[in-house]
């Protein structure tokens, strides 16, 4: 990995959805945040920006007070996007670059926030990266949020990447270790990922308390979190998803599928007995090792303790990793 070079001068711009608040978008916010902390003048360059509208969500407030309403075109100065948003690179022919790969299957995805949005990305009209024609464009660093990640730059030839992870909100690591009398026999899931598959489970066993995480502020997540047993995720997992670690952190036993990033053991550090193919011929499996979740829990929740000492260390693991790649 060659580091990106930043002097005094080095502005380091951010593209982000204006008020837009979700764990992608704070993921962006600290990652300005972080490096502005360690000395290197990060700025978030937000669009959509409505009228009368402050484009710094309040839960975001925290991390950022100045915001870029421009983009310098300088070799001096970095662009590092989202893989969701490499549109932006075509626009500045000067400026140094990077793709922060916070997710995989998302780059694939031509969905937009509006039909014509979407319509420009599937027509082609905008531009995006090409990762099967990767000399088309110079990116001086790929940074990865997975190893997932790192493995699909590799099977398209790029090697010139390094790691990038991610950190969960302070929020989720306040009395997370709730008292065993509180924990209730509930499973958790995100009705936006792997649904079909989780209706079968729900349909076979009904009496399991299902509780779907949508329509909830975040500290209604992380009560939901505190108080039950079994967070289950059968999506596509296309890097490491907050929502597990989440659960994880918050004292839940983990059972995810065994596509994506939870196909290999360094993205979702679990044991093997808590992953399972997403199939008919799972279903009894998966049903059964939730209630000895519920039954046992005293003892199952320590399969997961390793994994949470590795959530607890990725803040510091993500200071490490800024200085490594952005260097003087």
């Amino acid at each position: 990995m060659k580091p990106l070079i930043v002097t005094d001068k080095t502005i380091v711009y951010v593209p982000c959805p204006a008020s837009h608040a979700t764990g992608g978008t704070e993921v962006l916010h600290q990652f300005a945040h972080k490096l502005n902390q360690q000395g290197v003048t990060a700025r978030l360059f937000y669009y959509r920006i409505k009228k009368g509208v402050d484009p710094i969500h309040p839960r975001f407030k925290k991390y950022v007070q100045e915001y870029a309403t421009h983009i310098e075109d300088h070799e001096q100065h970095i662009l590092v996007v989202p893989e969701t948003r490499t549109e932006y690179l075509f626009r500045f022919p000067r400026i140094r670059k990077a793709i922060w790969w916070l997710s995989v299957d998302f780059f694939y995805d031509t969905a937009d926030v509006d039909r014509w949005s979407t319509l420009m990305k599937m027509t082609g009209i905008t531009k995006r990266y090409n990762l099967k024609k990767p000399d088309r464009l110079k990116i001086d660093l790929h940074l990865v949020q997975s190893h997932y990640a790192a493995l699909h730059l590799e099977k398209h030839g790029i090697t010139n990447h390094a790691p990038l992870s991610d950190y969960l909100n302070a929020s989720f690591f306040t009395n997370t270790t709730a008292p065993v009398t509180v924990k209730e026999n509930r499973v958790l899931y995100n009705p936006k990922k792997g649904l079909q598959f989780t209706q079968q489970l729900i349909q076979q066993a009904p009496d399991l308390n299902w509780l779907p995480l949508i329509d909830m502020t975040p500290d209604e997540v992380a009560n939901a979190c505190r108080t039950s047993k079994v967070y289950i995720d059968f999506g596509q997992h296309p890097g490491k998803d907050r929502f597990p670690r989440e659960a994880a952190i918050s004292g839940c036993c983990v059972i995810t599928g065994k596509k994506g990033a939870a196909a290999n053991e360094t993205d979702i550090p679990i044991s093997g007995n808590y992953k399972f193919a997403d199939e008919a011929s799972s279903i009894p499996h998966i049903i059964q090792q939730i209630q000895h979740c519920y039954t046992s829990y005293n003892t199952a929740v320590h399969d997961f303790d390793a994994y949470r000492s590795i959530i607890k260390e990725q803040e510091a693991e993500f200071n490490s990793q800024l200085q490594k790649i952005f260097t003087r």
